[in-house]
C-alpha cells in the first residue's frame, strides 16, 4: 500500500510540488490525488474542506494522518534523493522552526507562482 498525498489541485505551487515529488519518488511509494478529487469520492477518512485547503495532508499505509510540515517531512523520507536531508528534519526542536515556515508558505502559496497561474485560482 502506498502513502496517499492530498494536494490542492487549483494551486500552482501545490501542483509544482507534486510534479517535483513524483520525479523524486523513484520507488513509487506515494500516490498523489487532488483534494478536489478526494472530496468527490466517498472515502473512509473525511476531512473538513477548510482543513484540506490549509495544508498538505498525507495518509500513511498504516492509516496515520500527517499534515503540513509533518507531512512534508514524512514524504521526504520516502525519496532516496532527499532521505538524508529528511533525517535532519527529525532532530528534536526542528519543528519549532520548520512548522511556522511551512505555515507561512502554505498561507501565502497562491502568491508564489502567479506567473504560472493561468486559471485564475491564484487570486484567492
Amino acid at each position: 500500500m502506498k502513502t496517499l498525498a492530498l494536494y490542492d489541485g487549483t494551486c500552482s505551487l501545490c501542483k509544482e510540488t507534486k510534479r517535483l515529488s513524483e520525479k523524486l519518488d523513484w520507488l513509487n511509494h506515494v500516490e498523489w490525488i487532488s483534494l478536489q478529487e478526494y472530496e468527490k469520492n466517498l472515502n473512509t477518512i473525511s476531512f473538513s474542506k477548510q482543513d484540506l485547503r490549509k495544508e498538505l495532508h498525507i495518509i500513511t499505509p498504516a492509516g496515520d494522518i500527517k499534515k503540513g510540515y509533518y507531512a512534508v517531512r514524512r514524504l521526504l523520507l520516502h525519496f532516496p534523493a532527499t532521505f538524508l536531508f529528511s533525517i535532519l528534519l527529525y532532530i528534536p526542536f526542528t519543528p519549532i522552526i520548520g512548522n511556522p515556515i511551512y505555515q507561512w508558505i502554505a498561507k501565502n502559496r497562491h502568491k508564489f507562482l502567479k506567473k504560472k497561474c493561468d486559471d485564475g485560482s491564484c487570486s484567492l
